[in-house]
This record gives structure tokens, sequence and C-alpha cells, in this order.
């Protein structure tokens, strides 16, 4: 480690950075690796390639209460920002669908009730149905009783 120059080395953090193989999770890691490399990961002109690279639509737009702070604060601040808006978006999605989940159970209790209502309402006519065959039959015996000779004509039917 000591063999190398610090240009060296912070020409390999540029590297991976340009190549996006080094994010700011890997340079947060190296930065703990030993003072060299916590030093050289500090780097402001490393930061503002990850700026670059992780936020190019706000890359120029800084608040003016970091405009004097590093790049690494900087960094530190768009990402929460772009954490909690993801975090937000997830939340809203989230709501989304426990709202269509929570009316799709409204649809379903609706259609339950529906059926409920129409079988009780074929079970209603099933009944009065049976009743009214049985009025028949009871019908065509009186008159199978008082005239014999209409026992053809109105014979028991189901």
């Amino acid at each position: 480690m000591s063999l190398l120059p610090d240009e060296l080395w912070r020409r390999i953090l540029e590297i991976g950075i340009e190549n996006r193989s080094l994010g700011y999770k890997a340079l947060c890691s190296i930065s703990i690796s030993c003072r060299r490399l916590h030093r050289l990961s500090a780097e402001d002109p490393l930061w503002n390639r990850l700026l670059s690279n992780d936020f190019p639509l706000y890359h120029n737009l800084t608040p003016s209460s970091l405009s004097s702070s590093s790049a690494k604060s900087i960094y530190k601040f768009r990402f929460e920002r772009d954490k909690e808006r993801r975090v937000a978006a997830h939340r809203r999605a989230l709501l989304r669908k426990e709202s269509q989940v929570a009316e799709h159970s409204r649809r379903l209790r609706v259609i339950e009730t529906r059926v409920n209502q129409e079988t009780s309402k074929m079970r209603e006519t099933v009944a009065e149905l049976s009743n009214l065959r049985r009025v028949r039959y009871f019908v065509n015996l009186i008159l199978v009783n008082e005239n014999d000779d209409l026992v053809v004509k109105f014979s028991y039917q189901l």
C-alpha cells in the first residue's frame, strides 16, 4: 500500500467511479480500510464525480445551505433526500394497492350479498313451485274422485 503514490491511488479511485464499478458504498468501505484511503476517498473531486453519476439532474442544483459544504456532504444530503422520495413513492404505491384491495373487498361483499339474496329468492321460488305442484296434484285427485271419466284428462304430472 505505501509503495504506490497518492496520485496513483487517486487515479484508481477515479477510474472506478468513472466506470461505475465503484459506487458510494464501495467508496465508504474503502475509506475505513486505512488512513491513507480514508483521506483520499474523502476528496471532493471523487464525490463530485459520484454526484454527477448518481444525480445527473441535480448535480448543478445545490441548496444555498450546502453550497459551502464538501461534495461528500452534498452527496449525503442528496442521497438522503432521494431515499426519502423513494420511500414516499413506495408508501403512495402501497396505499394505492391497499385502497384497491379495500375496493375489491367491498365489491366482493356486494356480490356475496346479491348471491345470498338470489339464493333466497330461488329457494322461495322452489318452495312455491313445490306448493303449486302439490295443489295441482290435489286438484287432480278431487276432480278424479268427482268424475271417474276425467281420470285420463287430469292425470298427475310432475
